[in-house]
């Protein structure tokens, strides 16, 4: 537990709104636990979690804040204060015993209702600790809570304002029940836990990479984690005088929204029709393959092999009843082929296996860059690893828009504009997350000059678009550094 967060951005602030307006709920008698978590910004790796690559991200000084407080009976009420603050419904109360008994399924679909969705990031963290068996909420000695919110992690930005409510709502219930004491919850056990939330009750088919990063991130570090399936490696240090920003598009988009599942889904149709071909090598040369030589994640298909042996076996597009017919269902979880849906196949898996590479050698260069010596920052040899570095994260936005077909105009405008201003210090910029719209990452030096030619590109995007871009410049810890705190 670390009181400091209670100093932290937007703790004082939900803090105050209880004490004057939610105290008639939230009793001045009675002790309020409190935590907090930081959405993202996704620099390296994106939707490539899923299929197994390496990520690297940083977590933002947005975050969200969740309070709780024991109820006198068995009811789950929850309020959110930016809900009310954009004049919407804002409360939503449900019997701890429905949480308990429903079905995982049925409780997707109740939070489905307009109005209710916002509440499944809360209350869906109770009923995913009931079904993993780290608490019994049929039990009457159970109390009931009320759970408030409020977030300064923008929605649809593509930053994760999901995975900071998911893990500040889980963070502070596994303390208030002390289920990490008589569990032993380590840090990825805590994010895996938030991304069941995602993906069971919310119904989102994400990865873990953001639940993680909001869980264990560390302030200025990117987070390294290889998601096979969450493999936390030492964090990566931003080179001397080097920064990493975001600004915010205003275009809002959905992980849930269609395009990110058929690209998702598409990539495992890729992975199991190259199993398919694998075996049949195999068997021409008499010899039988039993497990998959991936382990189950399309990133650990060597670059060179995918182009040289696989990419022409597969289809450009197959229909999902096609391929049903001929291979069978995909290993993915979070998403299931739609018979009457046409999947581009190599596109996907173009994007995925050549992204988990990318990824690789940009966390590489990244490296090369920390172990120059002090006298080598600002020199040619130092300018030129980072500015390999950059062009990956250009690749990868490219890659986005033609390959991963989750690009947007406006990001693709962003990035444009802000390449045009390499010679000032920026180095390399890519649509983030689930694409679609959201945030760009940016890799840049710190100063004066970087910050003018920030401003600039913001300005001329704003003057074409009609949209007025926001800047992500603040890191800040994890939920697992900060832990929660009672007031």
């Amino acid at each position: 537990m670390s009181l400091s967060l209670l100093s932290q951005q937007p703790v004082p602030a939900l803090l105050a709104r209880l004490r004057d307006e939610l105290a008639v709920d939230f009793a001045p008698s009675r002790p309020v636990r409190i935590a907090r978590a930081p959405g993202r910004l996704d620099v390296m790796g994106g939707i490539a979690d899923y299929t197994g690559s390496l990520v690297c991200e940083m977590p933002l000084d947005r975050a969200a804040a969740v309070a709780i407080q024991e109820r006198d009976d068995r009811q789950v009420q929850v309020f959110s204060f930016n809900l009310f603050d954009e004049h919407k419904p804002f409360t939503l109360r449900i019997p701890l015993d429905a949480l308990a008994a429903m079905p995982t399924a049925d409780l997707r679909r109740e939070f489905a209702e307009p109005g209710r969705q916002w509440a499944a990031y809360l209350a869906g963290c109770l009923h995913v600790l009931h079904v993993a068996g780290l608490v019994d909420l049929a039990k009457p000695s159970v109390a009931g809570l009320n759970i408030a919110l409020l977030s300064t992690v923008p929605l649809g930005a593509g930053v994760s304002s999901s995975a900071a409510i998911e893990v500040a709502t889980m963070s502070v219930l596994v303390d208030h029940l002390r289920i990490s004491r008589d569990a032993s919850i380590l840090s990825m056990d805590l994010a895996a836990l938030c991304q069941r939330v995602e993906n069971d009750v919310v119904g989102a088919p994400c990865g873990i990479m953001d639940q993680a990063t909001s869980v264990a991130g560390l302030s200025g570090q990117l987070l390294r984690m290889k998601c096979q399936p969450h493999e936390l490696l030492a964090p990566l240090a931003v080179p001397p005088n080097m920064r990493f920003v975001g600004i915010d598009t205003g275009v809002r988009h959905s992980v849930g929204g269609g395009q990110y599942g058929k690209t998702r889904c598409a990539a495992f149709m890729a992975h199991k029709i190259i199993l398919a071909t694998m075996k049949h090598i195999g068997a021409a040369a008499g010899r039988e393959l039993v497990a998959d030589p991936l382990n189950g994640y399309l990133a650990n298909l060597d670059p060179e092999d995918y182009k040289r042996i696989f990419r022409s076996r597969l289809p450009d597009q197959i229909r999902g009843g096609e391929f049903l017919l001929k291979y069978g269902p995909t290993i993915d979880t979070a998403t299931r082929v739609h018979p009457d849906t046409t999947y581009e196949i190599v596109h996907a898996a173009d994007h995925h296996v050549l992204e988990a590479r990318r990824v690789r050698k940009f966390s590489e260069f990244l490296e090369e860059a920390n172990r120059m010596a002090p006298s080598a920052i600002g020199s040619r040899d130092y300018g030129l690893t980072l500015d390999k570095a950059g062009h990956l994260m250009y690749a990868s936005h490219q890659s986005y828009m033609m390959d991963a077909k989750l690009g947007s105009e406006e990001a693709d405008l962003l990035v444009m504009l802000l390449r045009q201003r390499e010679r000032q210090g920026l180095y390399g910029a890519r649509i983030t997350g689930g694409g679609l719209g959201g945030t760009v990452a940016l890799l840049c030096e710190r100063g004066d000059i970087q910050d003018k030619a920030i401003a600039s590109a913001m300005a001329d995007y704003a003057g074409k678009t009609g949209k007025t871009p926001t800047l992500f410049a603040g890191s800040s810890d994890g939920a697992w550094q900060t832990g929660s705190a009672i007031v």
